[in-house]
């Protein structure tokens, strides 16, 4: 295994997640780098490469760099849960519906409902 290899396989639990990084340079610039984008620039910064690594649209010179971290991390796609994995808000029935159903109810129990 070469030095820091970990860094480029991750871990089997790794692949279940997506991860958003961002790279800040000295000069006021700010990259927001992907997963894989973000192991390739660890492992440059890791070997000691102390020049630029180029991605397609963009590139981002070691010496310069002034932050580098991870912005978020999230399940991927079909690993998600829901959007609201929580209940419902509630929503009270509507009063003319709530008597006439307390009516139900009174007259079932052989009582006589008399309102709130």
């Amino acid at each position: 295994m070469i030095p820091n290899e970990e860094l480029m396989l991750g871990t089997s639990d790794d692949e279940k997640y997506d991860e958003e990084w961002k790279c800040v340079i000295n000069t006021g610039g700010e990259y927001i780098l992907s997963k894989i984008q973000a192991r390739i620039l660890q492992q440059a910064i890791a070997i000691g490469n102390r020049g630029v690594i180029m991605f397609n649209s963009f590139a981002i010179s070691i010496p310069y760099i002034a932050e580098f971290y991870r912005v978020r991390r999230f399940l991927k796609g079909a690993k998600q849960l829901p959007a609201r994995a929580s209940e419902l808000p509630f929503k009270p029935i509507p009063k003319e519906k709530f008597e006439a159903f307390m009516k139900m109810v009174y007259q079932k129990l052989g009582k006589k409902y008399e309102g709130k």
